[in-house]
């Protein structure tokens, strides 16, 4: 992550009141945010915009949060996850980390200046896990041009030489 290129954050909630209350408080940082209240919609959104940090409340009715990250974390296993919820007791805790592989909890209701820290130290901790990251594997290196290219008697070309196929 560069400066020219923010953080992307998506928030699920089921109460649109709770994210309108976190876009108002997260709107001058800097961030490149998405809300949704539908889970089918936030997992469509990760994996199109590329999302770097996902924040779901837990206790949802089409899906909780918990299954929400479980399914995060197969897909886009890279990004981060922080919990909201106003119900964490020590299962749901638990499962969260070994299901969801949930990196953060943030309780119901939040603190802005907690939320903003958070966000900062996670926006530090992903600029060093790129700066560690190996280039991609899928870049395939551009082949030699041929060496002779020539007609055959038909009349179609052919390549010869170290990069014709």
């Amino acid at each position: 992550m560069t400066t020219e290129t923010p953080m992307k954050i998506l928030f699920l909630d089921d109460e649109q009141a709770v994210l309108n209350a976190m876009r108002r408080s997260l709107r001058r940082e800097g961030y490149e945010l998405f809300f949704t209240t539908d889970p089918d919609e936030a997992v469509r959104l990760i994996g199109e915009q590329k999302i770097d940090v996902a924040v779901s409340d837990h206790l949802m009715p089409e899906m909780t949060g918990l299954e929400f990250f479980a399914l995060i974390r197969r897909l886009h296993s890279r990004v981060v996850r922080i919990m909201l919820t106003g119900q964490a007791d020590m299962e749901t805790t638990v499962r969260a980390i070994n299901e969801g592989s949930v990196n953060r909890f943030l309780m119901k209701p939040w603190d802005d200046a907690q939320l903003k820290s958070i966000l900062q130290e996670t926006a530090r901790e992903l600029a060093v896990r790129r700066q560690h990251e190996p280039a991609p594997a899928n870049i395939l290196p551009t082949p030699a041009p041929p060496t002779t290219i020539r007609r055959d008697a038909g009349g179609a070309i052919i390549l010869d030489g170290e990069g014709a196929t």
